[in-house]
């Protein structure tokens, strides 16, 4: 194994997520998992909300994931404790395994969040 450099928007692999659902839209740049770098034990990557945007409610059952603010600010909703959190610009956010949220861009800027989940868990379909 060695040391890689990805680059986010030529190499990591691109999943438009909520497509059907203007308001679910988002773009997400995966870039460390096992496909792309041999990762074995977290995902890691970018995700782009344009403002308005959001995801979907949804929970990674067997992974704890941290996001990055690298610009923008928004909310973070915790469905599963129905509780609404607002972030910003370099703010970290702890999502413990299971615990159901939505991120959500209430700017007028577009949000860029770091993401990563360990163990490795799946990018919510919506």
């Amino acid at each position: 194994m060695e040391i890689k450099v990805i680059d986010t928007f030529k190499e990591s692999e691109q999943v438009w997520i909520g497509l059907e659902e203007e308001v679910l839209r988002r773009k997400v740049f995966r870039s460390v998992n096992e496909a792309q770098v041999g990762a074995k034990k977290i995902v890691a990557g970018m995700a782009i909300f344009e403002p308005g945007e959001r995801c979907a409610p949804h929970h990674h059952p067997d992974s704890e994931e941290f996001n990055f603010i690298v610009k923008g600010s928004g909310i973070v909703i915790d469905g599963t404790n129905n509780k609404e959190t607002r972030f910003k610009l370099h703010d970290f956010i702890f999502i413990p395994e299971g615990v159901e949220h939505v991120h959500y861009n209430d700017g007028n800027e577009p949000l860029l969040l770091l993401f990563a989940y360990a163990p490795p868990g799946e990018l919510p379909s919506r």
